[in-house]
């Protein structure tokens, strides 16, 4: 790992940076083993090449077999899967409960806060108090690629309406199911679903203020998935941007659906920062 002489702040100064980076790179460990066994330049190059296949053959390891079929790791920009996954956030004491509730830091652009909708580990949401307002950093997620998506999952997939951008949420509804949410709770095909113990105490809205009109997995209006398709919630359901909330999808797809071929993989832990490490499958 290397480090920056300055911060660039124009494309000219990024290659100025960028150049002398390389230079030093390369400079450093030959000029040592010239000064080491007093040769020529040359020769010290050709006796420093053989020392980058190593890194090489790590490097094709990593982004040719690890990263697209066994697994990555990704760091968790928002919060609308708080609090199982966090992003930069602050931090608070539920009203309710007395447990730790996050919420995301005030938007610089508007000056307002979020900490009207908090949330905590005991899934209630409410206006939290003692909030801290020292941003604190965001979780660091393994993502493994061999798993096959299962309900309740915590699923990294590629967004159906833009598939340059990951996303990452709770997998409740599977292929052929019919999803509605009702009383909080999640519903497949008539059927209440229980959720596992580590989500009790979780509830999921069918609608909400500033929603578009006719959210998708509301009673009347429930989501029948096709034969590939998925549906995914987010567990900080007052702000999460999931299923119920997209009005276009992937090409050939239901808008609220997250197609198979979008699957990236399922998260497994968190591993980073220690505090926050988790198991999650």
């Amino acid at each position: 790992l290397g480090f920056r002489l300055f911060v660039p702040t124009t494309s000219a100064q990024a290659i100025l940076s960028g150049i002398v980076e390389l230079a030093v790179t390369v400079l450093t460990p030959c000029l040592i083993i010239m000064k080491a066994f007093r040769t020529r330049f040359f020769r010290a190059v050709q006796a420093w090449l053989p020392t980058l296949l190593p890194s090489l053959a790590t490097a094709l390891l990593i982004f040719l077999v690890l990263i697209p079929f066994i697994c990555e790791t990704l760091v968790v920009r928002a919060n609308p899967m708080a609090p199982t996954l966090l992003g930069e956030h602050w931090r608070g004491k539920c009203r309710e409960c007395g447990h730790p509730s996050f919420c995301s830091p005030e938007d610089a652009r508007y000056r307002r806060p979020e900490t009207s909708g908090m949330i905590c580990e005991n899934f209630h949401v409410n206006e939290g108090a003692d909030v801290s307002q020292r941003i604190l950093g965001p979780d660091r997620i393994l993502v493994a690629k061999f798993f096959r998506p299962e309900r309740w999952n915590l699923v990294v997939f590629r967004h159906p309406n833009d598939s340059s951008t990951l996303d990452v949420k709770r997998l409740v509804g599977l292929p052929g199911e019919t999803i509605h949410i009702e009383g909080g709770k999640v519903w497949a095909n008539g059927r209440q679903l229980e959720p596992p113990e580590h989500l009790d105490g979780i509830e999921y809205l069918s609608e909400s203020s500033g929603w578009f009109d006719g959210t998708w997995g509301s009673p009347d209006r429930p989501a029948v998935l096709g034969a590939d398709e998925y549906f995914v919630l987010g567990d900080f359901s007052l702000r999460s941007n999931d299923s119920r909330t997209w009005e276009e999808g992937a090409v050939g797809h239901n808008p609220f659906a997250v197609p198979q071929s979008h699957m990236r993989g399922v998260v497994t832990h968190i591993y980073w920062p220690p505090q926050r490490w988790r198991i999650l499958r």
